[in-house]
């Protein structure tokens, strides 16, 4: 059966705070998660199987954020872990035999390449973004800041087009320690057809793939081709309904050197891909689920057990995970109702294993008749994973309402999680039951069917380093995040859910929010040049005076930070007590970076710790490009280093002007606006450079140039001033 599929119009890409009929983006940057939106159902980017990259200044399901970076002159967009996602809506219009069947994302042609959305599947409509924080941006408490709310708010609105169905989707983000590793998006749909919709079908596709950096390090590319077969199994936790990915072993090759650096205390971690993403629901509305007589549901060989109490069927109706080539037609097979793709749990198979994998019968009570993840796919096709409700019995006028969540944690499990099983992790074939133990970076796992030479799954890394800086100790795990997304939404107290039944058909159609302690907010952070080219940092001590009913604990002190790169390492500079008279006065903290160098871009974090010992969010995460104010009349210019060992760059970093910090010079000590010219040693002009900028006396020159680097030798230089025509001369050394 083939779904209609409306096509019209085109659509522009916009970026705007709120803005309508455009295809327009926001992005979530309050957790650590950060993730771009758009008002017409996409989440992430246009959705493909890869080949597309990721392009600058966008995050799709990237943790941690900020990970771009450079290494030998290549570089990585980040730590992007999804490619792309959006959701499904189909059913049929009274009176019409076909469904229509609309994909607002996570669509692309059959051969994995992306489609456009918006004016084919829906017409974008507002997008707004609203920030609750606790501190204004001039660091004054926010009197209307509201406790039980998120702290990053994102509105998107469209209207699907064949169906007019209007849709909501509300995305929440928080900075919360524990709670900054998931998004959760609640999802109001309302049938402004002219008929009622029976058959209806709500659901997700995603493109799941930790991460961007690891295969591109592994695999010179970040495409679904590397995925089948390799390295990434997709598996299934029944006691939360989480789908989710990972990799075999967080591929810790081939990069040794970096590999031991970046292990170090307080850095990013060593592994390349440590990353376990999925999704959830944590909600989905049982009230309008079509009940027989409503519905053209047409087995009767599962009518015993695939139909519950209410003669509504068992949910999930898809659970599935195939290769990313996610064309209309296969959408269209994910919510068909003449011929389910996904086949439920339902025999003495399914029992043993579920019984042996949860240890009671409730388990296999519950799962029976609910859709099948189809993990002998979870190893040779695990990057699209497909997830849909219905039927339903949709009429006119009225609402649905689902809530999805995103969540990412540091691997599948944590030290004690390999007691427990899940669906996946093994290289099945048809007829095997497909629970494996859960593995994480705590100890590794052999099993003949984890696949690999030995055949091994999970890593010994964290026995043996710690866990990286954006990591909160106690809460590493998908699962554990997930466990926490719960609570947070439920407002429950938090709950391991491994053994024990996650129901989202019993929760609320909107989150609570109002029952998570909160943490002390970190102080927002301003950051100016000095003369002597010292950064100077200063806050104000607003936070002290914060208060909620929720607090954690009272303001103790503050931990100022510093490091090199954006992924770490970050070194203490100090500790800040409470009006520590050797930083603060009138209401400021002044601290001055002695270690500051002239031409260094340095990132800076204070957290605020309360009495308990409990940290801030990472919140006044802060670049900074190290200057002094141009002088005043042209004199001596330097060139720093000099002179410059170019070292392939293989401590790998991140730098403001995206290049490598390895590949530049410097020159320094240059009038607001004059000319600087190249020159070879035999006299050839290399280069000229205009320097714009009455802020600072600093113009980098970057040594690879059309992807060829300038050759080892002595290069002159002319400064030229162009107010008084005043020049300055000098050389320069790169050795390779």
């Amino acid at each position: 059966m083939r779904a209609f599929v409306y096509i019209c119009g085109i659509s522009l890409l916009a970026h705007s705070l709120s803005i309508s009929q455009t295809r327009a983006s926001q992005t979530h940057v309050r957790s650590l998660l950060h993730q771009t939106v758009y008002n017409t159902g996409e989440l992430g980017r246009a959705y493909d199987r890869g080949d597309a990259g990721m392009a600058a200044g966008y995050s799709s399901m990237e943790w941690p954020p900020n990970s771009a970076l450079t290494i030998d002159r290549k570089t990585y967009r980040g730590q992007h872990n999804s490619y792309g996602a959006g959701l499904y809506i189909s059913g049929f219009r009274k009176g019409e035999n076909l469904p229509q069947t609309i994909a607002c994302g996570a669509i692309s042609n059959a051969t994995g390449q992306s489609l456009q959305v918006a004016g084919v599947f829906s017409n974008p409509g507002s997008i707004t973004r609203t920030e609750n924080y606790p501190l204004l941006s001039n660091g004054n408490i926010n009197p209307s800041y509201n406790p039980n709310e998120a702290e990053e708010i994102i509105t998107a609105t469209w209207t699907t087009i064949g169906m007019n169905i209007s849709v909501t989707r509300t995305s929440r983000a928080w900075s919360y320690p524990g709670y900054n590793s998931f998004i959760i998006y609640e999802y109001d749909l309302v049938n402004n057809d002219t008929t009622d919709i029976t058959d209806a079908f709500i659901g997700w596709g995603y493109g799941l793939s930790p991460s961007m950096f690891g295969y591109e390090r592994v695999y010179n590319r970040w495409a679904e081709g590397d995925l089948r077969s390799k390295d990434m199994f997709a598996r299934y936790d029944l006691s939360r309904w989480m789908s989710y990915n990972h990799d075999r072993t967080g591929k810790p090759e081939p990069d040794p050197t970096l590999f031991d650096a970046w292990s170090q205390s307080n850095d990013r971690g060593g592994l390349n891909s440590p990353q376990a993403v999925g999704i959830f629901p944590l909600h989905f509305d049982y009230d309008h689920l079509a009940v027989k007589g409503q519905t053209n549901y047409p087995k009767s060989s599962d009518s015993t057990y695939v139909w519950d109490q209410n003669n509504k069927l068992k949910q999930p109706y898809t659970n599935r995970y195939e290769n990313a080539n996610v064309y209309i037609d296969k959408v269209q097979s994910w919510t068909d109702i003449t011929s389910r793709k996904t086949s439920p749990f339902n025999g003495a198979t399914d029992s043993t294993a579920i019984v042996t994998s949860y240890g009671d019968t409730s388990s296999w009570n519950y799962w029976k008749g609910r859709a099948k993840p189809s993990w002998t796919l979870g190893w040779k096709q695990p990057g699209s994973h497909g997830y849909v409700f219905g039927p339903y019995y949709w009429p006119r006028g009225e609402h649905l309402h689902f809530t999805l969540a995103e969540v990412v944690g540091y691997g599948p499990g944590d030290a004690g999680d390999s007691i427990y099983t899940d669906l996946g992790g093994g290289t099945e074939t048809a007829g095997s039951p497909g629970f494996h133990p859960i593995p994480s970076w705590y100890h590794q796992l052999t099993y003949p069917s984890a696949g690999g030479n030995p055949p091994a799954i999970g890593s010994n890394y964290l026995q043996n380093h710690e866990l990286p800086w954006y990591v909160t100790p106690g809460i590493v795990s998908i699962r554990d995040v997930a466990d926490r997304a719960i609570q947070i939404y439920t407002g429950n107290p938090l709950t391991k859910w491994d053994g024990k039944q996650f129901e989202p058909d019993k929760t609320p159609s909107t989150g609570l929010y109002n029952t998570v302690a909160i943490p002390l907010p970190a102080p927002v952070l301003n950051i100016q040049n000095t003369g002597a080219a010292v950064n100077r940092l200063f806050w104000g001590d607003q936070v002290e005076s914060f208060t909620s009913p929720r607090l954690k604990g009272a303001f103790s002190h503050y931990l100022v930070y510093r490091s090199a790169s954006s992924l770490g390492p970050w070194s203490l500079i100090d500790s800040v007590g409470k009006k520590d008279i050797r930083y603060w006065k009138d209401t400021t903290y002044t601290m001055d970076d002695r270690k500051s160098t002239l031409g260094e871009d340095v990132w800076y974090i204070v957290y605020s710790v309360d009495s308990l010992g409990n940290k801030s969010g990472v919140t006044n995460y802060s670049p900074h490009n190290t200057q002094a104010p141009a002088a005043q009349t042209l004199g001596k210019v330097y060139v720093i280093p000099n002179p410059l060992v170019v070292t392939n760059g293989i401590s790998g970093g991140s730098s403001l002007s995206g290049h490598e910090l390895t590949d530049r010079i410097r020159f320094v000590g240059l009038t607001a606006h004059c000319t600087i010219r190249i020159y070879s040693y035999s006299g050839q002009l290399i280069n000229t450079i205009e320097h714009n900028a009455d802020e600072f006396s600093g113009q980098d020159f970057q040594l690879s140039r059309t992807n060829q680097l300038i050759a080892s030798g002595v290069y002159f230089f002319v400064v030229e001033d162009n107010t008084t025509g005043k020049r300055a001369t000098g050389k320069f050394v790169i050795i390779h």
